[in-house]
């Protein structure tokens, strides 16, 4: 169902606007990402596996297994030990945010190794939502759902959640606003990184600085999961409710209801004008937009 809060909206999404589903056989799917090769990939946190699935043929395969988990001891983990965000790099290199491992991960030339580890000679909690700009900076937020409870254990991992920025080989955590920090991404221009958390209790989209980090205000009262901008600088919102789309400014324009909650999203296909979306355990394509 489809509901407009903006005539703005109806320039995107008009009558050629279609949503399609393309896979119900998943756990819990996230982090989905493009390769231009014309497959998607997402990630099914309690499989501990990376999909590949390919737009032509609609058909699905392991990509990699173990993704996001490789210890023996989960005792202390939740029942979401996989991977969970993905981003490329310019390069073709794929970023892996891994829960049981507490790490952000490299996977390239078909080996796999650790880029990023924890500060303090401990791991992160659970490395949650990832975006890669084009100078090769790495944005992730690190929240503690992959951890028993999805509470903090600061005797084996870190004793904060935070945002993250990774460049240059340094660390630096940007953002500590919340309790659960979840979803980000970049604006067009890479200037501006967007985060937000899902909780209620937390219901704010924030903007930082991408190069200083600098706290730029408070975007919108909103609640999210994943969030990918178009290139108009739109913001589209995984909420409990559906796919939300936000003006640059803020402002509401519409919502697409889908049957299961969405978690993330990622632009794809042909000019990149396809909505893939992961959802429980399902994922869709939005199609027919026009950007």
């Amino acid at each position: 169902m489809l509901q407009i809060f903006d005539d703005r909206a109806r320039r995107i999404l008009n009558e050629h606007f279609f949503s399609e589903t393309w896979s119900t056989e998943n756990e819990f799917t996230e982090g989905p990402v493009w390769n231009e090769a014309g497959y998607y990939l997402y990630s099914d946190i309690p499989a501990n596996r990376i999909y590949r699935i390919d737009t032509a043929t609609r058909t699905r395969t392991v990509f990699l297994e173990p993704s996001g988990c490789t210890l023996e001891d989960r005792s202390f983990l939740s029942g979401q030990p996989g991977s969970n965000g993905l981003a490329y790099d310019r390069a073709g290199s794929l970023y892996i945010c891994q829960h049981g491992n507490g790490a952000v991960a490299l996977y390239e030339n078909d080996t796999l190794q650790t880029l990023i580890a924890g500060p303090d000679d401990k791991p992160f909690n659970s490395p949650n939502d990832i975006v890669v700009d084009a100078g090769g900076a790495v944005f992730f937020s690190d929240p503690p759902y992959g951890l028993k409870d999805q509470q903090l254990r600061p005797d084996l991992r870190q004793s904060e959640a935070a945002f993250y920025c990774w460049r240059d080989g340094m660390l630096m955590a940007f953002c500590k606003e919340y309790k659960y920090p979840n979803g980000l991404c970049l604006s067009p221009d890479e200037r501006t990184v967007y985060v937000c958390s899902s909780k209620p209790f937390e219901r704010k989209l924030l903007q930082y600085d991408a190069l200083t980090l600098e706290f730029k205000g408070q975007l919108a009262e909103e609640n999210c999961d994943g969030i990918k901008c178009d290139p108009q600088g739109n913001l589209w919102l995984c909420t409990k409710d559906g796919i939300l789309l936000l003006s640059p400014q803020g402002e509401r324009l519409a919502l697409i209801a889908l049957e299961k909650i969405p978690a993330n999203c990622c632009w794809g296909g042909q000019g990149k004008k396809d909505l893939f979306v992961t959802a429980r355990e399902h994922v869709y394509c939005l199609r027919g937009l026009r950007l």
